[in-house]
Formats: structure tokens, sequence, C-alpha cells
């Protein structure tokens, strides 16, 4: 804490951010080191929510490191494409700190954002938010456009 009781906010270092990720594992109680993805550019783990998968990345980029925390729900349905894309667009019109994407037919959860004046706070709301997200969606859309769920290859 700062002076007048304020929270003194992160530089963003990867070390700083990559310990305040730890400490999100140690709370739920889990060892972080049993979570760290193999040969991801930069700083990279994996968390469990529900069915969700949920991936936290540091990664250094020419502007300075950057949070990315990201969650894959399902495939791209092979039928009813349009309909499907237009109701993704709709879902992201109401999402706060996060969004829809699709990476190579894969739809995802995304939020990023450069990791100066990063508080823990935040950094537990952005990985809280991506996984109520994608744990409710990937039911959803794979019910609603027989959308293969992802994690059921």
């Amino acid at each position: 804490m700062g002076l007048f009781g304020t929270k003194r906010a992160s530089h963003g270092t990867v070390g700083e951010v990559a310990h305040m990720i730890e400490h999100i594992f140690k709370k739920r109680g889990l060892d972080p080191t049993q979570h760290q993805l193999e040969g991801s550019e930069g700083y990279g783990w994996w968390i469990t929510e529900g069915s969700a998968r949920i991936y936290i990345f540091v990664q250094e980029t020419n502007t300075g490191p950057v949070l990315r925390i990201t969650s894959p729900l399902v495939h791209v349905p092979e039928t009813n494409r349009e309909a499907f894309y237009r109701h993704l667009l709709a879902i992201n019109t109401d999402m706060s700190s996060c969004a829809l994407s699709v990476h190579e037919d894969i739809v995802l959860v995304v939020t990023q954002r450069p990791t100066v004046g990063l508080e823990q706070e935040e950094l537990d709301s952005l990985v809280w938010n991506v996984a109520y997200v994608a744990d409710l969606l990937d039911n959803k859309l794979a019910a609603e456009f027989n959308a293969r769920m992802y994690w059921n290859r």
C-alpha cells in the first residue's frame, strides 16, 4: 500500500506478473509448477474451470510485456456458419473485459492487456471473468449449433 492508502500498481515486469499469477494458483490450493505450459513463448499456465480450460500467458512484445488470457470453446460448425458467426457477434455486444474470437476454426474467449499497472485484484478478476464466460458458453454453443466441443476431439 502506498501513501494515503492507495495500492501500488505493478511495474509490469514479466517476473512480477508471473509471481501474481502463481498467487492465483496458491490461493486455489494448486501448485503453479504443475500448471505451467512447456514451450510457450514467454510464460504460460493453464487452469480448469468447470468444462473450460483457461490459458494464461505473459509475453514480451516490442512495446513491453503483455498479459493474455484465453480459453478455447468449440470448433466452428460445418453447417449454419453465418447464423453461428452472427450469434458470436451478438454475444460480443454484451461482453465486458473479454471477447470472442476465432483462430483456425476454434472459437476462443480472450482478454489481453499490457502488464504495466496491473494489480492482483485486476488479474484475479480477468482470470475469473474468462473462466466464467468460457464455462458458461462452451456447452451452450455446442448444443445450440451442434458445434464440437474443443476438448472432445
